[in-house]
Parts: C-alpha cells; sequence; structure tokens
C-alpha cells in the first residue's frame, strides 16, 4: 500500500514540477524511486521463505540504499539550485556520490549474498562483505542529508532535517534494521517536497498580485 500511495504521489508531483517548477523536476521524482524501492521490499516479505528466488530482490533493495540516493541527492540538489557556488558544491558531492557507489556496488558485486532476518517486525539486511570503514557510513550520510537540510527551499530543508531526524531514530530504535527503518520513514517525508514546489508557485502568485 505504501508504494502505491507514494507512486500516485510521485506521479502528481512529477506533473506539478513540470507545469509550475522544473527546478524540483528531479525532487519531485523522489516518492517514485521511494515506491520502487517499497515494492521490492514487498517482493523480499513474499520470498523471505526462499533466499534463492529472493536474492534478486534482495540486491535491488540494497543498491537502492546504498548505492543510487548518494547520487541521487545531490543532483537533484544541484539540478534545483540557483546559486552557483551552491550548484557547483552539490556537483562535487554528486561525484562524490558516483564514486562512493560503486565502491558499494563493487563490495556488493564480490559479496557471498544478503542474509536476511527479521528484527522486530523489520528487515535486517546482512550483505556478506568486510564492513566499510567508519569514513564511508559517514560520507554516507553527508551525502543524503546535507544537499537537504542546506537547500534555500523552506520544504526541500524541511525534508533533510526529517530525514536526519528518522535516521537517527533508527540506528536508536532498531540498529539491525536500521537503513530498511530509515528508508521507509524517509519516504513517507518525501511527501514534504511537494510544498517545496508550492513555494515557487505561491512566489509567482504573490509576484502577480504585486504587479496588479
Amino acid at each position: 500500500m505504501a508504494g502505491v500511495g507514494l507512486g500516485m504521489a510521485g506521479y502528481g508531483m512529477v506533473a506539478k514540477a513540470i507545469n509550475f517548477d522544473r527546478r524540483m523536476l528531479i525532487f519531485a521524482a523522489f516518492p517514485l524511486v521511494f515506491a520502487l524501492h517499497q515494492f521490492t521490499e514487498a517482493a523480499v516479505w513474499w520470498t523471505i521463505d526462499d533466499p534463492q528466488t529472493g536474492q534478486p530482490y534482495r540486491y535491488l533493495y540494497t543498491v537502492i540504499a546504498f548505492a543510487l540516493w548518494p547520487v541521487l541527492t545531490p543532483f537533484a540538489a544541484a539540478y534545483s539550485e540557483i546559486d552557483p557556488e551552491r550548484k557547483r558544491l552539490w556537483r562535487l558531492l554528486t561525484g562524490t556520490g558516483v564514486i562512493l557507489a560503486v565502491y558499494l556496488i563493487t563490495k556488493l558485486a564480490l559479496s557471498g549474498g544478503i542474509d536476511l532476518k527479521v528484527v522486530r517486525h523489520a528487515l535486517a539486511y546482512d550483505p556478506l562483505f568486510e564492513r566499510p570503514p567508519l569514513l564511508v557510513h559517514f560520507l554516507y550520510v553527508v551525502l543524503t542529508v546535507v544537499p537537504l537540510v542546506c537547500s534555500h527551499r523552506r520544504g526541500v530543508a524541511l525534508f533533510g532535517w526529517a530525514v536526519f531526524a528518522t535516521f537517527v531514530f533508527a540506528l536508536a530504535e532498531n540498529r539491525p534494521a536500521w537503513y530498511s527503518l530509515w528508508c521507509l520513514a524517509a519516504a513517507v517525508f518525501s511527501l514534504i517536497l511537494a510544498f517545496a514546489i508550492e513555494e515557487r508557485r505561491s512566489a509567482d502568485y504573490d509576484g502577480l498580485e504585486i504587479e496588479s
């Protein structure tokens, strides 16, 4: 159900961004990506007792979580940014995200698979490779949070703080399944991005009122 709701909301947000604020187009597509993520996790649940059949879904879920968001988040920030210096910074972080994504995908490709267990009603994914250094975890959080909270758009910044708060909550509440919990919470809060699209629409309306 979460995937269906996010998909419908994402479709509406993309249409709204095309009509009113094309700079928000990538951010508007976030709920669609989250919908794909939730549908993938649903497939993981359905195949939880059949690891051989479920392994591709486990890999897809992990690739989206590990490798897509560190690239897509700063890229969306760069695409929406109007300040040249900030745009350069977000582009630099996008390049850093690509490097991180290649590193993590390589480790996944060379791993022995992804183990899975249920911890307090949430899925804990355990890729069978040596854990990356702490710097990699820190960099991941920077790439997925900083471009959001530093946005000049209030809606995007609010979404960023919600993402960071849910990250802290997921670690504290259920560390083994933290990124499954985090992704679900971030998916729900991604609907806040609709307000960021409305910011531009409201500003244009206010401008017309002043001119008249």
